[in-house]
């Protein structure tokens, strides 16, 4: 089966991770902070507005916490988002509010988001769909305008740039996965970034147990050197979320070898739009904002008779998918709205193809072909 997403891992990783336990220190460490160098030297910004966790969903919902949601607020939430965003809206007592989306990048706008403000409105969580970027000058003015929080979740967009700026660092959050399917792995694992120093120190306290954020490390060791070493004391009540040692020297390695893979992705993704140009029949991802650059993370097509082509590839050894399931179709949330037509037609006619370093050329090209040959 040729897989739709898969990690790249080599014995490289094995080697770092080996590092780890020769040290006896598993937790957060030295291999955490050096991730975190690496990864903001990759987005041109300083480490200091960084923190890695355990999970990019953990994020979102420290999000909920950091921006104060609750009853009576209102979030903004594109519809083709990953299910955790709205979940973490829910669970603060906020109100889920969805907007719709561009039928063919799945990308909200501000002319979308500004159809569903109201004086209730405090937040948008966007998605920068497969790491293709949203116009985000005219969704920051907008925001800037009415005074509320742009939470970007860039989980896809590890390497996609905004007219120079690295998505995930124009609102005043922005947060990154690593999990298995992602551009680069830790097994699990996340990353935020917070505009705010005050809130990034109160990111950090909520991350690990409440406790006083310091320097680096975002744990206090003031009490190391006094008399009664294993006193506690805390800030505010905390959760345990942090990145540890192991997931991070694998990052380390994946930091490494990610303008390779980007290399790789960005070659099977113009190899598919060549394959399908004379296709009538499919839609491809249309062409990026001008001056922005995209991560390559998703490939889509939209195509009439979308379940039937993907049933036609999987029994030929192709796994596909549709990413993300709707979230005013997700029945726990409750979310009628007659409002959302681009939804519903990238819900029935987009379909996301294999793209990961992994493939091969002879993988890209079987995927090309089977798929041309379903319309003939």
């Amino acid at each position: 089966m040729i897989n739709i997403f898969q990690p790249s891992l080599g014995k490289e990783e094995l080697n770092e991770i080996e590092k780890v336990y020769e040290s006896n220190w598993l937790g957060r460490g030295k291999q955490v902070a050096e991730f975190e160098s690496l990864f903001s030297k990759n987005l041109k910004e300083s480490s200091d507005s960084f923190y890695a966790l355990s999970c990019c969903t953990e994020g979102l919902f420290l999000a909920a916490k950091i921006f104060n949601f609750g009853p009576g607020d209102e979030i903004i939430v594109p519809s083709i988002s990953f299910i955790a965003a709205g979940s973490a809206v829910v669970e603060s007592g906020a109100k889920l509010v969805i907007c719709d989306v561009d039928k063919h990048s799945l990308n909200t706008t501000a002319q979308l988001i500004e159809e569903k403000l109201t004086s209730k409105t405090k937040a948008i969580i966007l998605n920068h769909y497969g790491g293709h970027p949203c116009d985000m000058d005219p969704i920051m003015e907008l925001a800037r305008a009415k005074n509320i929080y742009v939470i970007e979740d860039s989980a896809c967009a590890v390497q996609s740039f905004y007219k120079g700026k690295a998505c995930g660092t124009i609102g005043d959050m922005g947060i990154w996965s690593f999990d298995a399917m992602k551009s680069i792995v830790t097994g699990d694992g996340g990353m935020v970034y917070m505009k705010s120093d005050k809130l990034l120190n109160q990111l950090k306290e909520e991350c690990y147990l409440g406790l006083p954020a310091k320097g680096s490390s975002g744990i206090d060791k003031s009490r190391d050197d006094s008399d009664i070493w294993w006193e506690v004391q805390i800030n505010r009540p905390g959760r345990r979320s942090i990145m540890n040692n192991i997931s991070a020297a694998m990052g380390i390695v994946q930091m490494n070898k990610l303008e390779e893979f980007q290399a790789r992705r960005k070659y099977i993704y113009e190899t598919y739009n060549i394959g399908f140009k004379e296709n009538k029949f499919i839609q491809t991802p249309p062409n990026l904002i001008k001056g922005c650059t995209n991560s390559y993370y998703f490939y889509w097509i939209q195509v009439e008779d979308r379940n039937e082509l993907a049933k036609h590839l999987k029994e030929r050894g192709i796994y596909t998918t549709y990413r993300y399931w709707a979230l005013n179709h997700v029945d726990y949330f409750n979310i009628q709205d007659n409002s959302l037509s681009n939804t519903d037609f990238a819900s029935k006619k987009t379909l996301n193809l294999p793209l990961h370093p992994s493939l091969s050329d002879a993988d890209v090209k079987k995927v090309i072909k089977i798929v041309n040959e379903f319309f003939n």
